[in-house]
């Protein structure tokens, strides 16, 4: 049986997209350009010959054929999300490798601080290192690297974080973790664990 299929990449723009009501806050979680969302969500449109959003200067808003393509989409990625949870849960017996970079390091985060110790959390160890992505190739020492830039980086999965210094100061993260482990339950355990630490802080 063949599949009549859209462009996968368009639908992954047009549901966040849709989701965020925005395409810099699609683009923020695709980590992409907001031109790149734009550009994905038109060829989609080509290709259904349907529109799928009205655009305006400051607001894009589904048409009534977007909204009504939207549940659809919706549940197939939750599915695909939920087979692939099943899949591949976790990583099998050990903790997920953290890589924390010298700039990091320094800021004095209470959190990056304890993943560094001796036992980590249950589901995370964090470690001081180079700040090189090309730690995370596979078969390399880390699962996951926290680091200042994106440079480089392509290819591999990107969380935009708020790390929380010792002098209360507010740094833009980003946690860059191999395609394999991003979305597994020790990679959800991390993103969240660094989102309320920045939450708390406030």
């Amino acid at each position: 049986m063949t599949y009549r299929l859209p462009p996968l990449n368009g639908l992954r723009a047009f549901e966040a997209a849709a989701r965020h009501r925005s395409f810099t806050g699609a683009a923020d979680e695709l980590c992409v350009t907001p031109g790149a969302v734009s550009q994905l969500v038109k060829a989609l449109e080509t290709a259904l010959d349907t529109r799928l959003f009205h655009r305006s200067a400051r607001a894009i808003t589904l048409t009534p054929e977007g909204k009504k393509y939207l549940p659809a989409i919706r549940r197939a990625f939750e599915e695909i999300a939920a087979a692939t949870e099943a899949t591949a849960p976790g990583l099998p017996g050990r903790k997920l490798r953290l890589g924390i970079t010298p700039d990091l390091d320094r800021a004095g985060s209470a959190v990056l601080r304890g993943l560094v110790g001796r036992k980590g959390t249950r589901d995370i160890v964090g470690q001081r290192v180079a700040d090189d992505p090309g730690l995370l190739v596979q078969g390399g020492s880390l699962d996951a690297l926290l680091r200042l830039s994106d440079e480089g980086c392509a290819g591999l999965h990107l969380d935009r974080m708020t790390v929380i210094a010792a002098d209360r100061s507010r740094l833009d993260a980003v946690l860059v973790t191999r395609p394999g482990i991003a979305g597994c339950r020790q990679h959800k355990s991390l993103v969240m664990l660094l989102a309320r630490a920045a939450r708390e802080s406030n």
